[in-house]
């Protein structure tokens, strides 16, 4: 079973938070300040954090650790879904396998296909690696996702989140990934959002998912990056608990 923590109060509707590659749950820590009235839930994923001996072997693995999570400690109940980059890979996945434990999600920072010099991101990878050991590098890492709390980087025992083995399959499966066959059957309602300075493949992804998902609602942030829940995390909490609650998104988000 995968490690998770909590907060807020159980009597209210379920948020399950679903964490970037190289991170786990305790990444959340700031946005969840920010939302009220939700019981939050912070998995660590397969490879990471406090579930870091359970290997990272697929995306359908990673989804299907999480929805036993749901099905066994929260009774199956629907949940809203939270996750960014790996999370929002993994989230999606969970809602193509699993729609009936997902009541609304919003995903950011994903792709949809094959990402360009896949081959020579993996091959940087595989030589890089083995320095996530090294905290200087983990830090060199979160520095340009906006990172200030660098305690989040590692566990809070001061082991590192994930192992160099972890960290090369990520990009593996990420530089691949693709779903699209499954994109209109998954009915839940989703806001995909994109960073405005991303990379291109992310943003322009954003077209596709909102041609092929029912029930997709697709949103730019101007001027922030991939991680932008740690450039601004009010503005993020805010549109988590707007989406969550249907109410109007936050004027700043721009549609595609």
């Amino acid at each position: 079973m995968l490690y998770y923590t909590t907060s807020g109060d159980s009597i209210h509707d379920p948020l399950l938070f679903l964490h970037a590659g190289n991170y786990s749950g305790t990444m959340w820590r700031d946005i969840a300040e920010h939302v009220s009235g939700l019981h939050c839930i912070f998995v660590d994923l397969p490879g990471h954090g406090y579930s870091r001996d359970i290997d990272l072997t697929s995306l359908d693995q990673a989804a299907d650790a999480v929805a036993m999570v749901i099905e066994q400690d929260f009774e199956g109940r629907q949940i809203n879904l939270v996750g960014l980059s790996f999370g929002g890979y993994v989230g999606l996945t969970l809602m193509a396998r699993h729609p009936h434990l997902i009541r609304r999600a919003m995903l950011s920072g994903i792709h949809i296909g094959k990402i360009p010099n896949a081959r020579a991101i993996n091959l940087f990878a595989r030589l890089m690696s083995p320095l996530i050991r090294l905290r200087w590098m983990r830090r060199k890492l979160a520095e340009p996702l906006g990172v200030t709390d660098m305690s989040i980087i590692d566990r809070t025992d001061g082991q590192p989140n994930l192992t160099p083995r972890t960290m090369r399959a990520i990009l593996r499966l990420v530089s691949v990934f693709d779903v699209q066959d499954d994109l209109r059957s998954i009915r839940t309602p989703t806001l995909m959002i994109a960073g405005g300075n991303e990379h291109a493949t992310i943003v322009e992804s954003l077209h596709v998912f909102e041609a092929a998902m029912p029930a997709c609602t697709t949103r730019i942030v101007p001027e922030m990056g991939h991680a932008w829940c740690n450039e601004d995390p009010p503005l993020f909490a805010r549109t988590v608990q707007a989406w969550c609650d249907g109410d109007a998104l936050p004027p700043l988000l721009i549609p595609v």
